[in-house]
């Protein structure tokens, strides 16, 4: 999986468009149709959990960043904390992009 970043421009107050960040060995579970269904979300948004292991550089991603998966790029609708019994990092990914 390749992560992807926008990174600072100038004095820090803008952003350049999104480039390649990092690679990271990653597992992602698609969330099925029963799921996207009780949770109320579109059905033509694809979306799922992505969990990768915890390093410097993935305690790096914010809700900001978007991952590259398998050529489709998805958004980063949340983070969470590292996992220090496992090792792990789990976020909720989305084929909706926020209206960027």
């Amino acid at each position: 999986m390749t992560f992807r970043q926008r990174p600072v421009i100038g004095d820090g107050t803008d952003r350049g468009d999104y480039a390649d960040a990092f690679k990271a060995w990653a597992n992602y579970r698609q969330e099925s149709a029963r799921e996207a269904a009780e949770g109320g979300r579109a059905q033509d948004v694809e979306t799922g959990t992505l969990t990768i292991r915890d390093s410097p550089q993935a305690r790096t991603v914010t809700s900001a960043d978007r991952v590259v998966i398998l050529g489709r790029e998805f958004g980063i609708e949340g983070v969470g904390l590292p996992d220090r019994r496992t090792g792990m990092i789990t976020m909720r990914i989305s084929s909706n992009m926020g209206g960027q």
